[in-house]
């Protein structure tokens, strides 16, 4: 399986829309299928991440066996890890992904 880029402006959709704490509910709704998670940013340190949407890092991830491993390509993914862009790390976060307002 690949994400695509519709998928991927519809999490960030998503994303910019969801209420306050936990946007994963509003994730799995709008995205059915899509291997979804979120962590700490401190769980993904030495990790680069995709891109960025509504104030979280994206970090791909190829979920096809039991241990996801992190991947660079959408071509290569199954789903998303989201991690909330601490405040102090935001200005040196990467590009927001397309479709974010």
């Amino acid at each position: 399986m690949s994400l695509s880029a519709e998928q991927l402006a519809t999490l960030a959709e998503v994303l910019a829309a969801a209420p306050a704490g936990n946007p994963l509910p509003a994730v799995r709704q709008a995205l059915p299928g899509m291997a979804v998670t979120r962590c700490d940013p401190e769980d993904m340190r030495g990790e680069q991440a995709f891109g960025q949407a509504a104030g979280f890092l994206l970090y791909l991830v190829d979920a096809a066996s039991h241990c996801w491993r992190i991947v660079d390509q959408p071509e290569q993914a199954s789903g998303v890890v989201i991690a909330r862009v601490p405040a102090v790390a935001a200005a040196s976060a990467p590009a927001a992904l397309a479709g974010e307002a």
